[in-house]
């Protein structure tokens, strides 16, 4: 069987199996230490509204449960709404959003279907153990995420961030001096229900071995070890370690903010995630370009990208082009520079023609029909 499966990940549940440098969730494979990395770019500015959406269930389940069937009756359909509001926002992040979602959609339109309020509210049921158990499970999720992104972020600017070297040893004695660290705790302790899903550096975890087809070759068996947590900040803490113990770890993109997961020695500084700044480059190629720029102001490329621009500049000043004219030629021009700067075959035999100012002209007139 492949690996990853019949985990039966959801809400209160977490399982992944591990081989070798890779972790396998619900049949996908992802670097160890990928998921980890990718809860730290949940956007700040999301964090309250999911911690409030996680608050709100927690003072309405249990008037469910305990309350009146008065009350019972009439909290129920507010439980249920809150609770689909905050599914619809834990789905966008790792790693629920590689969960079943019909499946797990079925489950809650079961537990939250009012036909079935009475076994809800029959002491020591089974439905009502169920309906605890989630309801306990889900509101935990905001907290958890919350906590482990401020320590992971912590770690990530103060630590990893100063490396010289990025392997194993680096990364253990960086970890050690972060974990150790009194700071560190202090900005933990400072956060709000500390009490609820504290972020941890010894994750409870319990693990057996599976048996499943070889990644490299189907005709082989490996044994997998199949780790599960009781808590997701145990998932997200294991997840950061095992991705350290293999030279893996989390770096933040000079060029869009974000977080990814760097797997080799070199030290970081762009993702291959697309460009904010110019949507046919990723940050990597965008990076090396502006670097480029900065440090070959001499180069052929742009002394002709210089002349014609100047050229085309005075032409507006002049009269002699249109503003619309002018702003469709530089913007040829610029990406002309662009393409001579990732192409060296056209930067030799392309580029000259392309910047000669008539085609420049004629190519930006045809572009404003």
């Amino acid at each position: 069987m492949p690996l990853g499966i019949q985990q039966n990940n959801d809400f209160t549940q977490f399982t992944m199996d591990v081989w070798n440098d890779k972790i396998f969730y619900q049949e996908k494979e992802f670097p160890a230490g990928f998921m980890a990395a990718s809860v730290l770019n949940i956007p700040e500015e999301k964090l309250p509204e999911l911690i409030q959406a996680g608050g709100a269930p927690t003072f309405l389940f249990p008037v469910v449960v305990q309350g009146s069937d008065e009350e019972a009756a009439a909290v129920f359909p507010q439980l249920r709404e809150r609770i689909l509001y905050l599914t619809e926002l834990l789905w966008k992040y790792p790693p629920f959003c590689y969960n079943d979602y019909e499946k797990e959609m079925r489950r809650i339109n079961i537990l939250f279907d009012e036909r079935n309020l009475l076994q809800i509210r029959t002491p020591d049921s089974e439905f009502q153990t169920e309906f605890l158990r989630f309801c306990i499970g889900i509101i935990r999720i905001p907290i958890a995420m919350y906590h482990f992104y401020a320590a992971g972020r912590f770690f990530e600017l103060d630590y990893l961030r100063r490396l010289k070297k990025r392997n194993e040893t680096h990364f253990a004695v960086a970890a050690h001096d972060c974990f150790n660290s009194e700071q560190f705790w202090d900005e933990m302790r400072s956060l709000q229900s500390l009490d609820m899903e504290p972020f941890t550096v010894y994750p409870e975890l319990s693990s057996t071995y599976v048996f499943a087809r070889s990644p490299k070759n189907e005709k082989e068996m490996v044994f997998v070890e199949r780790v599960i947590f009781p808590r997701l900040t145990d998932f997200y803490t294991y997840d950061l370690m095992n991705g350290l113990h293999h030279g893996h770890a989390p770096s933040q993109c000079q060029g869009c903010g974000k977080y990814f997961l760097t797997t080799n020695g070199h030290i970081p500084k762009y993702c291959d995630g697309v460009a904010p700044q110019d949507s046919r480059y990723t940050c990597r190629q965008y990076g090396a370009m502006m670097h480029q720029k900065e440090q070959n102001k001499q180069h052929p490329v742009y002394r002709l990208f210089n002349t014609r621009t100047g050229t085309i500049r005075k032409h507006h000043q002049r009269g002699k082009i249109s503003d619309d004219l002018r702003r469709e030629a530089l913007y040829l021009a610029e990406s002309y520079r662009d393409k001579a700067l990732m192409d060296n075959d056209y930067a030799a035999d392309g580029y000259a023609h392309d910047m000669e100012l008539e085609h420049i002209y004629a190519e930006a007139e045809n572009r404003l029909k």
